[in-house]
């Protein structure tokens, strides 16, 4: 009788803390959709020159630099809290070897570069294009 209860009562707890942990699930803040203007800072303070970008959806659609076709590098955008993971594909992989963590700012979206894990590898900007 009391194996019962107990069996039960981890049937109980297990399923609410399988709620409770379903339920309490990342944010579904993303980067807007929309067009803006990218520029990377390297290791902090080298500049690159800016360039088009268009974010549909979860993909960001990125010229080089301000020349050549619109779609020229297709990104993925993993949402996050605070706006969005960028990288080339959101294979863990890919994500490890480099990305950009950006999170939202007054006037678009501003965050780091990392290469291979969590290392700081420069900034990056995303500015909101009117």
């Amino acid at each position: 009788m009391n194996i019962k209860r107990i069996i039960a009562g981890a049937l109980i707890g297990g399923a609410a803390v399988m709620g409770i942990s379903l339920g309490a699930g990342n944010a579904e803040a993303k980067i807007e959709p929309g067009q803006y203007k990218s520029q990377y800072l390297i290791y902090g303070f080298i500049p690159t020159p800016e360039s088009n970008v268009r974010v549909i959806g979860n993909r960001m659609y990125q010229d080089y630099y301000g020349i050549g076709p619109w779609n020229l590098s297709s990104l993925q955008i993993m949402p996050t809290e605070r706006g969005g993971i960028v990288s080339n594909s959101d294979h863990p992989a890919v994500v490890w070897l480099g990305h950009h963590e950006m999170n939202k700012s007054r006037n678009g979206y501003w965050g780091t570069t990392y290469s291979y894990g969590k290392i700081p590898f420069g900034n990056a900007m995303l500015k909101k294009v009117r």
